[in-house]
C-alpha cells in the first residue's frame, strides 16, 4: 500500500468556508433547469471576460472548462467537474484544474411556495500558492468571496426572472 503522504497533495495555504441564500421569483423546478443550462456564453451574465467549454459526459455529469482574463492581461483556466442530483435539485462543482483545484461548491434549489424558490450555496475555496494566510486574513478573504459570489447570484437572479417572465 502506498504511503499516504506520497498520494496526498501539499496542505492548502488558505481555506474559505462560506454560504449564502439567494431568493428567486420563479418556481424551484424552473430555477433548477435554468441553473443547469450551461452554455459557452454563460459568463456574459457576470460582466466578466471569460470563455467556457461545456462537455456533458453523462446526463448528470458535465465538465466546464473556463478561461478568465485577469488584470494585467493574465489568463486563468479553471476546469470543473459538475455532478447533478435532479431528485434533490442539487449539484456539486469540484475544481479539477486551476489555482483553486480541489475546491468544491454545493448548490441546492429549494421551493418557497409554488411561485418562488431559493438557492442554498455552500462553498469551500482552497488556495495552494503563497504562504499560509493568518486567521484574520483568511476571514477577510472568506468575506470577500462570499460577497463576490452572492453578488454574482443576485445578477443571475435578475436574468433568471427576466427569462421566466418572457416564457
Amino acid at each position: 500500500m502506498a504511503d499516504l503522504e506520497s498520494v496526498t497533495p501539499a496542505r492548502a495555504t488558505a481555506c474559505a468556508d462560506y454560504s449564502f441564500r439567494q431568493r428567486f421569483r420563479v418556481p424551484a423546478s424552473w430555477a433548477f433547469r435554468w441553473c443547469l443550462d450551461f452554455r459557452p456564453d454563460d459568463w456574459k451574465l457576470s460582466d466578466g471576460h471569460a470563455s467556457r467549454k461545456v462537455a456533458w459526459l453523462s446526463p448528470r455529469t458535465v465538465t466546464l472548462d473556463d478561461e478568465f482574463l485577469r488584470p494585467a492581461g493574465r489568463r486563468v483556466r479553471k476546469v470543473k467537474l459538475v455532478q447533478v442530483y435532479p431528485d434533490r435539485r442539487h449539484w456539486v462543482s469540484t475544481h479539477l484544474v486551476g489555482p483553486n483545484h480541489y475546491s468544491q461548491f454545493r448548490y441546492t434549489i429549494v421551493p418557497n411556495g409554488a411561485r418562488a424558490s431559493s438557492l442554498l450555496f455552500e462553498g469551500r475555496d482552497l488556495v495552494w500558492d503563497g504562504r499560509p494566510l493568518s486567521a484574520i486574513a483568511n476571514r477577510r478573504r472568506t468575506q470577500r468571496l462570499r460577497t463576490e459570489d452572492a453578488g454574482l447570484w443576485k445578477r443571475f437572479a435578475v436574468e433568471m426572472e427576466r427569462d421566466f417572465s418572457r416564457r
